[in-house]
């Protein structure tokens, strides 16, 4: 029985005492038919046009019994159109000058020991007090790296990777070496119980419960590898755990980071991306993915971008400090940036052609040869195009060589 047949069963039956007997007889006419005829005599009943009725005079005014009306179904899905896109926007908001836009999807990973989630601690930290990240570390000499400005918003933590000791000794370390108060609109958890499992829809909600209440607009989760639950990390089951991050993004407009590993080297030449451990589905679904290396032992890390939507991403260094305590415990610790060697961006391509050209006069195949020599990993054709878009935007000045067929390039 239909929801249409029990309204119109229940007006029967309270108002048969009053009804005409033109119109009981209408009702038995009703009872006799079928599915289909029921499902006819609703929609004449709100479109008698279409079938060639005329209303009845009075109806829904007490006149006559009127027909139930059926349920209206609700979509769920917003319809946009191109005067939707059109709509001029608010520039993208970052946590930090260029890295991890609001709302966004996004991973850092490494080898084990990269003290990957240890940076992005200290990430976190000053983006909740609205802190400069990684300012310039003035005992390197020439170092012309910037600090990168944050914009101050509620931070949270979730931990279920390092375990509580050491997540406590870490934020209490970073707190201190950045002046942080205890007000600070930092929140953290680690272990907690139960395990946040990405790919139960019931447990991401929890999360996005918590979220909603401290208004959190930063979220990293460490890390990826332990909170997939049964789900195979190589297999098209993640991409389910990476939707359920997705729309975790889109409902707090919260920047998520996930840490995650590097997968192991197979001596194999390949892109950078590749190295991302996992099925291919989980870097697919990313906004940013930042690549964390470094030499065993070395305080420095070298970050670099391997997926990006949006600006480039150039590569920056950093350098990790800290200070320990009589006993030997960790007291505070932050890091410093740090000038990045970058050996294959268009900024390193473009630096080394307006270096190549200082002083001196090249045709095309000269400063090609003259970049390739200095950036032996980008391509010849990669490093061309680059001098034909510096040529066309006034950035280099062309004159004619030998008998008009060879161009020669200069700085303005």
């Amino acid at each position: 029985m239909t929801d249409h047949d029990l309204q119109f069963q229940q007006a029967s039956r309270a108002d048969e005492p009053a009804l005409p007997q033109d119109v009981r007889d209408l009702l038995a006419h009703y009872q006799a038919l079928g599915p289909d005829g029921r499902r006819r005599f609703h929609e004449a009943a709100l479109n008698p046009q279409r079938y060639g009725l005329e209303p009845r005079p009075g109806a829904g005014n007490g006149g006559s019994l009127d027909a139930p009306n059926p349920p209206e179904i609700q979509d769920s899905w917003q319809v946009f159109t191109l005067a939707d896109a059109y709509v001029e926007r608010q520039p993208v908001e970052y946590i930090a000058a260029g890295l991890f836009a609001l709302p966004s999807l996004n991973i850092v990973y490494g080898a084990p020991g990269t003290l990957k989630s240890f940076l992005m601690a200290d990430l976190a930290v000053c983006a909740s007090a609205g802190q400069p990240w990684l300012e310039a570390a003035s005992w390197v000499n020439g170092n012309q790296a910037a600090a990168i400005p944050t914009r101050q918003l509620p931070v949270m933590w979730v931990d279920f990777d390092n375990g509580r000791r050491r997540t406590h000794d870490r934020f209490g370390a970073l707190g201190r070496a950045h002046h942080l108060p205890v007000e600070t609109s930092f929140y953290y958890h680690s272990m907690d119980s139960p395990w946040l499992d990405a790919g139960d829809k019931k447990s991401i909600s929890a999360l996005l419960e918590r979220m909603l209440r401290k208004e959190i607009k930063f979220l990293v989760v460490d890390n990826l590898g332990v909170v997939s639950g049964d789900a195979d990390e190589n297999s098209g089951e993640m991409v389910r755990v990476m939707s359920e991050f997705r729309q975790l993004a889109e409902l707090t407009g919260a920047a998520v980071v996930l840490i995650h590993h590097q997968r192991k080297s197979t001596g194999n030449t390949s892109r950078a991306g590749d190295s991302l451990r996992g099925h291919s589905s989980i870097e697919a679904a990313l906004d940013l993915a930042l690549l964390i290396e470094r030499e065993e032992l070395a305080d420095t890390v070298n970050i670099r971008a391997t997926k990006v939507r949006g600006a480039d991403v150039l590569p920056f260094s950093a350098v990790f400090t800290f200070e320990n305590r009589p006993d030997g415990e960790l007291h505070s610790a932050r890091f410093y940036g740090i000038a990045a060697n970058d050996n294959s961006s268009d900024a390193a391509i473009e630096r080394e052609i307006l270096e190549a050209l200082s002083g001196a006069s090249l045709n095309k195949t000269e400063l090609t040869r003259a970049v390739k020599a200095e950036l032996s990993q980008v391509g010849i054709n990669r490093i061309r195009d680059r001098i034909d878009r510096l040529a066309a935007t006034g950035r280099l000045l062309i004159a004619n060589g030998k008998n008009n067929t060879e161009k020669i390039y200069n700085r303005p």
